[in-house]
């Protein structure tokens, strides 16, 4: 009977054992977050790798992507892939087909061949018209459907632009209103932006400034002279752009010292209004340089792609990783990785979403591009969340609730379970969950609320104690005052 037995448990081993391997050999990287300490916290993967295909799996005639630099979707699910060695414009579709390449255009019924000098960026509009930057043509090229020309943006004539300065567009975006945004390299007062005409505007967006204490040090105990000659402090350029549903811009900047977030949400007048209620931590991806053992230096975000119900993801250039969070700054989940197993990436240039997928251009070698799909895990968060933000919360729970047991030390999941008991009125049981998930916020506002149930629970059962010994008090005086008196009379 005994050995039975010892030959169940050996097998059930070995079934989990190869039920493991399978799981790892389908993700090649581990999910992990971060918990309220700062601590990094494993969790299952919430998105995975499906495949990774290039242009010579498209057909064999088109070569190889030669340093691709931006991928864009259009509202018909084509995808854009600016191919800057080779001076064009790849476009395909999820099945995998050739819709389009573009490396002209037509101006005034004239097809003009090999149109583009190193496009740097692109963006396509909900009526497709496609912007592109024409890099070392400084202009920026605005094309309509049949890829006819439209108009160029080219360098602004203002004042107060330097005698040498060239424009030399990387990254260009378009709201609703037609005004067009530009990152322009070696521009560091903001965004280039421009009307629906072409005509300069402004400058959108800043970067606040960040040294070290170092610098501070050493500008301390200069002289006047060395000061002088010294390199001044100036921000950092933007690296990216995209917008929200809401007409939002969201872009990325390298923050050298993790002083700041290195994504911004900016409103239509610059402003960068992203909330993070987490104070104690930046929204910089990794919050130590570690990795594997390995300094690999911290987290740059290059990509930022916004997402519906205020999520947002993030591409980090050095780790290869994709960093998620809502519209509160709260870190969702984090997935990819740099390395030569399938799904992992080399140089991962750029970020799109396609539907509720991911797909990540891999500028390394002859250019890929890895499309990843949310595992039930990613699914449940990715629901949740968007409940959340549109107001269901109650509805929600379950998902919740899926959540932890999926995962216990998702502590968003049990915050988020607590806050639909506290809008249901349940302030005490709330108040476990809350404490679970770290939500120190909530936690203070269901504390309070509990508080006054208990008062207003016991406080009338108290005053109609008094109230009821307090009579007693009285009818006691009255008898003894009674019977004293009665007493005294029989004397």
């Amino acid at each position: 009977m005994n050995s039975v037995l010892k030959r169940l448990i050996l097998l059930s081993l070995a079934c989990v054992f190869l039920m493991t391997t399978t799981a790892w050999a389908d993700t090649p990287f581990q999910g992990y977050t971060y918990n309220f300490w700062g601590w990094l916290v494993p969790s299952p993967a919430a998105y995975i790798p499906v495949r990774s295909f290039g242009l010579h799996d498209i057909c064999e005639t088109l070569g190889d992507l030669s340093d691709p630099t931006d991928m864009r979707v259009d509202n018909e699910g084509n995808i854009y892939i600016v191919d800057w060695g080779n001076n064009r414009i790849v476009v395909i579709d999820i099945e995998l087909n050739l819709v389009r390449v573009i490396d002209g255009y037509y101006r005034d019924g004239v097809w003009v061949e090999n149109a583009f000098n190193r496009p740097h960026g692109i963006f396509i509009t909900d009526d497709m018209h496609i912007y592109i930057a024409d890099n070392l043509n400084h202009r920026v090229v605005v094309l309509g459907k049949g890829l006819n020309f439209i108009r160029e943006i080219t360098a602004p004539q203002v004042e107060g632009l330097a005698d040498d300065f060239v424009f030399l567009p990387q990254y260009v975006l378009v709201d609703r209103g037609g005004r067009t945004f530009v990152i322009v390299q070696r521009v560091f007062e903001g965004i280039m932006s421009f009307n629906a005409q072409g005509e300069f505007l402004g400058y959108f967006g800043t970067i606040d400034v960040a040294f070290s204490p170092i610098d501070l040090v050493w500008r301390f105990i200069m002289t006047e002279e060395q000061r002088a000659v010294q390199t001044r402090f100036i921000p950092r350029e933007f690296q990216s752009m995209d917008i929200d549903e809401y007409g939002f811009v969201f872009t990325t900047h390298v923050e050298t010292w993790h002083l700041n977030n290195q994504v911004m949400r900016l409103n239509p007048r610059g402003e960068d209004v992203l909330v993070n209620f987490n104070a104690n931590v930046v929204i910089n991806g990794d919050q130590g340089w570690r990795e594997a053992g390995a300094m690999a230096g911290p987290s740059v975000f290059t990509d930022v792609i916004a997402r519906p119900h205020g999520m947002y993801s993030a591409l980090c250039s050095n780790r290869g990783r994709v960093y998620t969070y809502d519209s509160e700054g709260n870190l969702l989940y984090v997935f990819g990785g740099t390395g030569s197993l399938q799904g992992m990436t080399r140089r991962p240039v750029s970020i799109e979403m396609l539907g509720d997928d991911i797909l990540l251009l891999d500028a390394q070698g002859r250019g890929r591009i890895i499309h990843y799909q949310p595992t039930e895990y990613g699914r449940l968060i990715n629901t949740a969340i968007a409940m959340r933000y549109d107001g269901f919360e109650r509805y929600a729970t379950a998902y919740w609730r899926e959540l932890v047991r999926l995962d216990e030390n998702f502590a968003l999941a049990w915050a988020g379970i607590g806050r639909s008991l506290l809008s249901a009125g349940d302030n005490y049981n709330a108040m476990y969950y809350l404490q679970r998930g770290m939500d120190v916020r909530h936690f203070s506002v269901a504390f309070q609320r509990n508080r006054l149930d208990v008062m207003q629970g016991t406080l009338p059962n108290i005053l109609t104690s008094g109230m009821v010994l307090f009579g007693l008090y009285i009818s006691f005086k009255v008898y003894r005052r009674i019977k004293g008196k009665g007493a005294s009379e029989d004397e």
